[in-house]
């Protein structure tokens, strides 16, 4: 059964309802303020590693990076393309507020590049392939059928630190601005 765009980001409610390891929502949300990045150096499709802990001020939006469409299922590689153009088109204002993105999955480094070459996208793309981040922070997965991804979630870091994190996102393609808004709000420049 095919689906439009509308209707897949539509399916994402289902991820939503999601909790991470008997913790609720706001315990995650408040338990990653004021966390610092861990020193772990990840590869990008740049070509270079990134090593999160000397980054100063950057937005995280992690996505699952399945190379799978689940069967009627709530997450799928349209998705993943649709939170790559919204952080793209919203590369102007990340930048005027000295801000960079990374997108972060467990997708093979090749294949990220790949995706990132298709669509023409600036950002880098990180390949956590062992979900380091997850563990080291606590963050959300999920799970289908044997397989674990990192759930959609957007992280704003200002001098290497955790200042804000937006979880569930509930639109893909609105996530990006509602972290640009947030920095506004807090007068950065």
């Amino acid at each position: 059964m095919a689906c439009g765009l509308a209707e897949l980001v539509d399916m994402q409610a289902a991820q939503d309802e999601l909790e991470v390891a008997g913790s609720s929502q706001s315990s995650l949300l408040a338990g990653l303020t004021g966390r610092p990045l861990p020193a772990l150096s990840l590869p990008s499709t740049t070509g270079q590693y990134v090593d999160l802990a000397e980054i100063h001020r950057a937005i995280l939006y992690f996505y699952p990076g399945a190379m799978w469409e689940p069967e009627g299922g709530y997450d799928s590689r349209a998705l993943d393309e649709a939170q790559h153009r919204a952080f793209a088109d919203h590369w102007h204002d990340l930048l005027a507020l000295n801000c960079l993105a990374f997108g972060v999955s467990d997708q093979a480094a090749n294949q990220q590049s790949v995706v990132a070459a298709a669509l023409g996208i600036g950002q880098p793309l990180l390949c956590d392939s062992g979900r380091h981040l997850a563990q080291e922070l606590g963050l959300p997965t999920f799970g289908m059928e044997g397989a674990n991804w990192y759930s959609r979630m957007t992280v704003v870091i200002n001098d290497g630190a955790i200042s804000q994190a937006f979880y569930p996102v509930m639109s893909v393609t609105r996530s990006p601005a509602q972290a640009v808004e947030w920095m506004r709000r807090q007068r950065w420049v």
